[in-house]
């Protein structure tokens, strides 16, 4: 008998009494049969985790009349009706007829005897012959040769009816090993007086089981409850009293039953298995042979993927027709190819019935409201067909034989996911949930494969069809097959946390909206309550009159990833558990959201043929018409009738109006977004959202397409999607211009021009992008870029874009053209316009910035309006600057009204992190580079306007500092100049308004900013010279200072710039040593260097003041001093006062030193630079010398190294290096190209013929640049200076030396001699109050204790009175040997004591000078006789010493005896 399912494994049960219904309820209770294993030599241990069994009646007990409904013995008929209901109407009782295929119709596994036997007798006399007739006819059946095909098992099934003898007869006994354990009892153990032992149960297992060892038990008896059994099926009166079964004993006569089940259905099943393999063993090895079938082999792999199902081993089955999947491809391609050749295999050339399964349900519907709850059973309906007999008849079509593998394999993956359609089919719970969504999602993802393959072959079929059709029909069934197929597979593949996501239930709508189920994606997250999700109530509408109008953006009516964890709580008040995530949840709205697209597809492909359109295909239809041509489309109309359409119900009801087209679009698309959001996938719900965004464009509703594209637009700005996004953003900036938005207008605009000119701009003859191919370069605006200009001019504030946006190949040419008869320069700017609308600049400007001050700059800009064309572009950009240095270009405006398009080529270096000065990170800077800064070297002409700034030669420290600005008119006749002065150094003060001027008046004008100089006119080849006085806070070695000098000629206002960096710090130290004499004062003066290259001085004068004399020691005339780095310069002056003077002015005191002197390295410089200024006049170049000069300069005094500067200073010449040493070509490569080769050439000469130059200390040019600076010396006032000496009283032994001789340890008398003087006290020298009247001094003989003992008064308090010279006696006894100096004598001012704190005393300050300081003695002993012992060795064996004393000698001096 054929299985309504092969998810089954098939038990037929033959049931003569009728009692199977009254116990199918408590087998039921106990399926599905659990962890069955199974061992096949051919496979390894499979464990079968759930076994679904069906019960299916045999032919006889299905056939079997209906019993009457009441009999009063035990043994009568039964109520069946009671107990069996649901069954089929009856059949007569046939045998089956086996097919000639083995395994085509599906056979038991099991077969059960279910008996009814109340006592022995009636075993005996009709039950027992009953069963053994029964088991005879099955054991034949299942004993014939090569019926492994429908292999089976037997087993009888005892039901016990209570208040009947069988009823009174124990099964069970306790162990007595085990008390709790009950086991069955044996027949020996019960005794029954005058009656046999044997029950009927022992008779049965005695009759029926085989008994060879290790036999199979094919006896089960199960007792019924009396409550579980109709009253009329009870015996009455009760024969015998029933033996009550404990729960333990029915427990385990339920297990032993499930045991027989397992025991008898896995048997047949591996005889199965083993047969089916050797068929397909049998059937592969003929595959070569003529005659072979491709569809008998697939009838017995079938069979085992069958079985293997059926059993439990779903994914064993999902690989075998996975396996005939790819069989099927393979005979497809050789019949294709011609390889098949001796095949019997053939298909059907097209499907009969594909039409009719199509369009047969219910057409009248088509034209009134649709029924949804129908929509799944339509699709369903597309499948009904026995595929299988048409595949053993090998008259089944291609498509028909790919929609069997697919619903095969959709089933069996069905399964495997515990979807709720395949539970429903076996009859397992129906709740929702529980799903495995990987599976299901493979599912859906198998089911568009399906529907994009198949549609293929049945558009060929309706092709090949002996009933022509149009290829307008045979699309529309195409379009009907597969809009159903999809609507199928998404209804299988549902599940509660997907029908969250798209719910329009009002009960539902309320916990959406609220945010509870929005989405947490940030992709589909929109401020101010904007939502791209539409909201719908209805799926469809109907007619055009209930057209309701377009949804609000609100929160998106979705549900967020934290609910769809798990479906929602039963008591609707407690949220639903939180996960990271439910496993396969992306994948599932993926491909859910396919199928809803291919939906969508077929729909849009249908309406496409009545001449309607939405979304991106209504732009290019817009743009077609556009460019003119004449689609087929647009010729049609709404004529077409429903009647003559082959469409399915749910497309026509979708394409009766276009109304009812937009809305099921719409419904699609909305439904297709959420479960892109639900799956992450941000781009292809944003494709959607745009749909939405042209829908509503469309319908009309401005304010809601913009608000749609405005969410929409941030996302496409990364994206490589140019054409999508130029089509959106020229629909947004529709939307903004009619909604009167002109900023947001302009900037969108902007957008979708930058869009365009970059596609123009990167098309290349070698296409590599997607957006580079032929079918992109269509889409165009024009006459955008002038409308936005115009328009542009309404806004309060100026736009700017990057240039590089709307222009392509911007340079700006390095070679500086100056101007004619006038000062000033231009370059040449070169840039590519791609588009075709001509547009006008207002201007072109380009910014500057030298490369040694970033906030000088110089602008240069078009003098008129530019018109702008197509292609390449070239424009002269003037200045009106004059100045020399590097710059490099830092940026180029093109500005339009209010639009300013900017070029940034200042170069971002990446940021770096140091540690320890050793560099640990740096950021990448390939990123944020921009382009290269090219860089101009800027120039002058020769006879330009000139301006230079520097210190003033002399400098008087005691005096404001100067710096001065040169000025030199050359070929222009000045009529004012303004000149500005902006310091850069900190603490830095111009004093602008004492400037002085030469050669030039300083005018008095009205508004004149401070730090700013207004001079008036200068003529032609004139120079001026402005001093100007600063001074600084703090001491810096440089000051930096901006020049900007704004001068007039005729009408023309022009700017000379310049930045200068002067020299603040002297080039040397003065440090003075003074040693103050009774009447002299001797000062040293040491000049050092605080350069690294060496200086010069010329000459060098201290200059007497009022107060004080001066007297230099004798010098050569016109000897110099080199001060070098190492080597200071050393002057020794000889200061008195002078007599009769009497009191000077305090201003008068101090002497000047003045120093002139010359820094080497600029008289290098000043001597290369002569000397090539004098060539350069008698050259063809003398009009570069505004260039080359200062080059030579600059260059000259990086030349030398220190160590080769003072060779040069030895030698008095300097070697000048090569051509290429110098740097000449970052000069000549920014000069005009007619000038470069013959400048090279002039250049390349003078290295070689002036390669050694003399330097000239005395020259012309040594004069011209030596500098003088004048220092004020103070001298220093004492108050008192003391003179003091020690002389020897006692006097020495005699000696031949100057010093004298003295005696360790002998006692000496000595003078101690002062004198002192107030002369150079400030009372003297300036007149102020004498302060030495009450002076207490103390003068003090230090001496170190170990050298001399000193007796007396070495500290003696006196006060210097009008006494000039004081004396003092002191005894001095020297205590060391060797030459010693005298004890030293300091004299200073008392401190002042503990009884003049807090009174104010003046500052005493005192000098002494110790004559005695170098003189020395000689201290020796006094010795006289010397006695010298030598002391002979202890043995006397030894040889004789040699005349010389030997170590052991030894000397003793005894001291002389003083007479």
């Amino acid at each position: 008998m054929e299985a309504s399912s092969s998810s089954k494994v098939t038990v037929e049960y033959h049931d003569p009494s009728g009692v199977f219904p009254l116990v199918s309820r408590d087998i039921a209770s106990h399926l599905p049969l659990r962890n069955l294993n199974w061992q096949s030599t051919s496979r390894p241990l499979r464990q079968i985790r759930q076994l679904h069994v069906e019960f299916v009646p045999d032919s006889l007990t299905d056939a079997s009349l209906r019993p009457p409904t009441q009999r009063v013995d035990s043994t009568g008929p039964t109520s069946i009706d009671l107990v069996r209901s649901g069954k089929e109407g009856r059949r007569d009782a046939t045998k089956e007829r086996r097919h000639q295929i083995p395994g085509l119709k599906t056979s038991p596994y099991l077969k059960i005897y279910v008996l009814r036997c109340d006592d022995k007798d009636q075993y005996k006399t009709t039950e027992r012959a009953r069963i053994r007739e029964w088991v005879r006819e099955n054991a034949q059946a299942r004993d014939k040769k090569g019926e492994n095909h429908n292999a089976f098992e037997w087993v009888i099934l005892h039901v016990v009816v209570p208040g009947t003898i069988a009823a009174s007869e124990p099964r069970w006994r306790e162990s007595q090993s085990e008390p709790d354990t009950l086991k069955e009892r044996k027949t020996s153990n019960v005794k029954f007086p005058g009656k046999s032992t044997k029950t009927v149960f022992d008779r049965l297992r005695a009759d029926f089981n085989e008994s060879s060892k290790g036999a199979q038990d094919r006896i089960a008896q199960i007792r019924l409850r009396k409550q579980d059994v109709p009253p009329d099926l009870l015996p009455t009166p009760a024969v015998a009293e029933t033996l009550v079964e404990t729960p333990q004993e029915r427990e385990n006569a339920w297990k032993d039953l499930m045991d027989k089940f397992k025991t008898s259905i896995l048997g047949p099943f591996d005889a199965r298995v083993r047969q089916y393999e050797a068929d397909i063993a049998a059937q592969e090895a003929r595959r070569a042979f003529p005659g072979w079938n491709f569809c008998t082999f697939f009838i017995h792999k079938e069979g085992l993927a069958k079985a293997l199902e059926s059993i439990g081993l779903v994914e064993d089955a999902l690989v075998i027709y996975d396996e005939l999947s790819l069989g099927l491809e393979t005979v497809l391609r050789d019949l294709t190819s011609g390889k098949a050749e001796g095949t019997a295999t053939s298909f059907a050339p097209y499907t009969d019935d594909i039409e009719a399964r199509i369009l047969s349900k219910n057409r009248a519907k088509a034209h009134g409201a649709r029924d949804t709850n129908r929509v799944d059973a339509d699709a369903a309906g597309l499948f009904a067909k026995d595929y299988r007999e048409k595949i053993v008849r090998s008259d089944i079509s291609v498509f028909d034989f790919v929609c069997y593998l697919f619903t095969r394999q959709k089933a069996i993956i069905l399964r495997l996911a515990n979807a709720k359609v395949a539970r429903a089919e076996l009859g397992g719970s129906t709740k929702d949930g529980g799903e495995d969504l990987v599976l299901t999602s493979e599912v859906c993802w198998r089911a568009s494969s399906f529907i994009h393959n198949n549609a293929r072959n049945l558009r060929q079929e309706l092709a090949n069809a002996p009933h022509k059709r149009s290829q307008e029909r045979v699309e529309e069934l195409v379009a009907s097959w597969t809009y159903a197929v999809a609507e199928q597979a998404l209804a299988e593949t549902a599940a509660p946390v997907l029908d969250l996501a798209h719910s329009d239930e009002p009960a539902q709508k309320a916990i959406l909206t609220n945010g509870t189920f929005s989405p947490n994606r940030k992709d589909f997250e929109f401020g101010l309550g904007a939502n791209p999700y539409p909201q719908r109530t209805t799926s469809l509408s109907t007619q055009p009159s209930t057209r309701r109008p377009p949804p609000e953006l609100q929160r998106p009516a979705s549900m967020a990833v934290e609910s769809t964890m798990s479906p929602p709580s039963s008591s609707g008040t407690e949220s639903a558990p939180k996960g990271a995530g439910i496993p396969g949840l992306p994948e599932l709205a993926t491909y859910r959201a396919e199928l809803v697209m291919m939906q969508r597809k077929m729909l849009e492909q249908l309406a496409a043929a009545r001449g309607w359109y939405a979304g991106w295909s209504s732009l290019k239809q817009a743009q077609s018409k556009l460019e003119g041509v004449s689609l087929d489309a647009d010729e049609k109309t709404n004529d077409v009738k429903a009647e003559t359409s082959l469409l399915c119900p749910q497309l026509m009801s979708s394409l009766e109006t276009q109304e009812s087209f937009y809305d099921t679009y719409e419904t699609l698309s909305d439904r297709a977004m959420r479960y892109y959001a639900l799956a992450t996938q941000t781009k292809s719900g944003e494709l959607i959202l745009g749909d939405l965004a042209i829908l509503r464009r469309q319908e009309g509703d401005t304010a809601a397409a913009e608000d749609y594209i405005k969410h929409l637009l941030p996302s496409y700005e990364t994206a490589e999607w140019s054409l999508m996004h130029a089509e959106l953003l020229s629909l947004y900036a529709s939307c903004l211009k009619e909604l009167k938005r002109h900023e947001e207008y302009v900037n969108n605009a902007l957008d979708l021009l930058a869009k365009l000119c970059g596609r123009e701009l990167s098309r290349e003859p070698r296409r590599t992008r997607l957006n580079d191919l032929p079918g992109d370069q269509s889409f165009e605006v024009p006459g955008l870029f002038s409308d936005v200009i115009a328009d542009s001019d309404r806004l309060s504030d100026d736009v700017t874009r990057s240039a590089e946006q709307y222009f392509g190949d911007i340079k700006l040419e390095r070679e500086v053209v100056h101007l004619q008869d006038k000062d000033g320069f231009s370059l040449q700017l070169h840039f590519k316009y791609p588009l075709d609308d001509d547009i006008e600049l207002d201007a072109i400007e380009a910014r500057l910035v030298s490369t040694d001050d970033a906030s000088q700059d110089i602008w240069l800009s078009t003098s008129l309006t530019v018109l702008v064309r197509r292609g390449p572009n070239q424009v002269d950009l003037l200045s009106r600057t004059v100045t020399f240095g590097a710059y490099l270009v830092d940026r180029i405006v093109f500005r339009a009204k209010k639009l300013r398009f900017a070029l940034e080529l200042k170069e971002n270096k990446a940021p770096t992190l140091d540690l320890n000065d050793i560099e640990v990170l740096q950021t990448p800077s390939a990123p944020l580079a921009a382009p290269k800064q090219p860089m101009i070297l800027v120039y002058s002409s020769h006879r330009g306007f000139d301006a230079s700034l520097s210190l003033v030669r002399d400098i008087q420290l005691n005096r404001l500092r100067f710096m001065q600005v040169n000025l030199d008119s050359g070929q222009n006749n000045v009529s004012s100049i303004e000149i500005k002065l902006k310091p850069f150094s900190a603490g830095l003060r111009l004093h602008t308004a004492n400037a002085t001027t030469v050669g030039i008046e300083l005018t008095t004008q009205t508004g004149t900013k401070s730090g700013t100089l207004a001079l008036k006119d200068l003529q032609f080849d004139r120079t001026a010279t402005v001093k100007i006085p600063y001074t600084l806070e703090q001491s810096i070695p440089e000051i930096s200072v901006r020049l900007e000098v704004r001068y007039t000629v005729g009408e023309q206002i022009f700017t000379f710039l310049v930045t200068a960096s002067l020299r603040h710090e002297l080039p040397f130290d003065v440090d003075v040593n003074d040693i103050f004499h009774l009447d002299t004062l001797y000062s040293n003066f040491t000049i050092h260097t605080t350069r690294t290259g060496p200086l010069r001085i010329l000459e060098t004068k201290l200059a007497d003041s009022k107060a004080y004399a001066v007297e230099a020691p004798p010098m050569p005339p016109g000897q110099r001093m080199t001060v070098f780095e190492q080597s200071p310069a050393r002057y020794l002056y000889r200061i008195t006062r002078k007599k009769d003077t009497g009191v000077v002015n305090r201003k008068d005191v101090p002497l000047a030193l003045e120093v002139r002197y010359l820094a080497f390295d600029e008289l290098v410089a000043a001597t290369i630079q002569e000397a090539f200024a004098a060539r350069l006049q008698s050259s063809d170049f003398q009009a570069l010398d505004r260039l080359l000069l200062p080059v030579v300069v600059y260059r000259s005094r990086k030349l030398l190294s220190n160590a080769e500067m003072e060779n040069a200073l030895v030698l008095e010449q300097v070697k000048l290096p090569s051509f290429e040493d110098f740097g000449w070509q970052e000069v000549l490569r920014d000069l005009p190209r007619a000038a470069q080769s013959g400048l090279s050439d002039w250049l390349q000469r003078w290295h070689s013929e002036c390669s050694l130059y003399k330097i000239d200390h005395n020259g012309e040019a040594a004069k011209a640049i030596s500098r003088q600076i004048t220092i004020a010396v103070d001298v220093p006032t004492v108050d008192v200076v003391f003179n003091a000496s020690l002389t020897l009283a006692t006097p020495g032994l005699s000696s031949k030396t100057s010093s004298s001789i003295v005696t360790i340890g002998r006692p000496i008398t000595a003078k101690l001699r002062l004198a002192h003087t107030d002369v150079w006290s400030t009372a003297e020298v300036v007149g102020d109050k004498k302060q030495t009247k009450n002076i207490i001094c103390v003068c003090e003989v230090q001496a170190d204790s170990d050298t001399w003992l000193i007796g007396g008064q070495s500290r003696v308090h006196f006060a210097p009175g009008e006494q000039q010279e004081l004396a003092f006696d002191l005894l001095l006894i020297p205590l060391k040997l060797g030459r010693l100096a005298l004890p030293l004598v300091d004299v200073q001012p008392e401190q002042d004591s503990a009884d003049t704190v807090g009174k104010v005393s003046p500052a005493i300050s005192c000098e002494t000078h110790y004559e005695s300081g170098g003189q020395v003695v000689q201290v020796v002993r006094d010795v006289r006789t010397t006695r010298i012992q030598i002391i002979e060795p202890e043995n006397h064996d030894a040889p004789p010493s040699s005349a010389r004393p030997s170590t052991a000698s030894r000397a003793v001096t005894e001291p002389a005896v003083l007479g």
